[in-house]
């Protein structure tokens, strides 16, 4: 027994290790493109608003599965990837246009990181880094709820793409975070795993994740408590 004991104590480690998801891969701080673990979505049969974009290769194969089945039962409603992965340089793209935009009008470096943060993430704490969320059709809560193409997508998305390993991140009833988000899904199988990862980091030792961040604002606000509420808030069906 206490040879099996020690095995188990010399083993674990090297499995802990393995399953380590290294810190600029949580943080976005990658090229995508040049991974192969990522597959590029025009290259596959998912209809795409603009190439470019890139997933990692497991979301991708159920996602062309959902959209097969979505498509042979509503030929004629669109079923479009408009985002998906996002490095930490493309966000921060995001990030700086909105700021230049907000920060004159409010003066106030948290109040605008605020407001940015209703709809879109800081650099180094989007889910869109992962290689595993995808946007889809588009990024307006008026087309799920009151458009007729829309209400059906949005109602077939929330009774099947579970079926596919993804959830909804960003639903209703959260008590913080972004504001609800019909049309992000994330592939729970690999995401759940980052997430965690993310959490632990957070919570043992958050320097670790700040100084690696370095964006408009991000010496100015609440940022580990932000980073906080904004990552980990999110739906328990993506826990």
């Amino acid at each position: 027994m206490k040879k099996y004991s020690l095995l188990i104590l010399i083993i674990l480690p090297f499995i802990t290790m393995a399953n380590t998801i290294p810190l600029e891969k949580l943080l976005g701080q990658f090229n995508e493109k040049l991974d192969d673990k990522f597959i590029a979505l025009d290259k596959t049969e998912l209809p795409v608003n603009k190439s470019g974009m890139y997933l990692q290769k497991e979301p991708t194969e159920q996602l062309i599965k959902a959209y097969h089945a979505f498509k042979k039962q509503y030929p004629n409603n669109p079923f479009i990837v408009v985002s998906a992965t996002r490095n930490y340089n493309y966000q921060s793209g995001i990030w700086q246009r909105k700021w230049n935009a907000l920060f004159p009008k409010l003066k106030n470096e948290q109040e605008t990181a605020k407001d940015i943060l209703k709809y879109s993430s800081m650099p180094g704490s989007s889910r869109h880094h992962w290689g595993t969320d995808i946007d889809i059709t588009s990024v307006s809560s008026d087309y799920f709820h009151k458009t007729a193409k829309g209400k059906v997508l949005y109602q077939w998305l929330l009774d099947n793409m579970p079926k596919y390993g993804f959830c909804q991140p960003f639903s209703e009833g959260r008590v913080g975070g972004y504001n609800p988000e019909e049309w992000h899904w994330s592939y729970k199988p690999i995401a759940k795993n980052y997430l965690q990862q993310y959490k632990e980091t957070l919570q043992q030792n958050s320097e670790v994740i700040i100084s690696k961040l370095n964006f408009a604002g991000h010496d100015k606000i609440k940022l580990a408590t932000l980073l906080q509420e904004y990552v980990l808030d999110v739906s328990p069906d993506c826990y």
